[in-house]
């Protein structure tokens, strides 16, 4: 079985639809607008800003660390893993367990 770092369909759609929500709402006085006349004022905008700040810190947190898991367990390619979670998140991560317990791993030589 063949496990590769990109995580489903409906996860990817999930992660742009919200982070670029996220990033429309805080760079787009149009699309706050429009935001704020739907949904009004629950959240102040300053509050999205710093969830997409936050979003953008912990991805790419992650894409060390899966990287830097990958690269130590000798996948095929951990730039790869780590690029993959930089973008999709943690759905990567559990990928890159699988890929490891099902025994998917490629010795990179040197």
């Amino acid at each position: 079985m063949i496990v590769r770092p990109r995580p489903n369909l409906l996860w990817r759609l999930f992660v742009i639809l919200g982070v670029g929500t996220m990033t429309a709402l805080t760079v787009s006085d149009d699309a706050w607008k429009a935001w704020e006349d739907t949904v009004g004022d629950v959240l102040p905008r300053s509050t999205i800003r710093n969830m997409l700040i936050g979003t953008f810190g912990l991805h790419a947190t992650e894409g060390v660390l899966v990287g830097r898991a990958a690269r130590r367990a000798g996948m095929d390619r951990p730039g790869r893993w780590g690029l993959s979670a930089l973008f999709w998140g943690f759905p990567v991560a559990l990928r890159l367990r699988t890929a490891k317990r099902t025994g998917e791993i490629v010795v990179v030589e040197d």
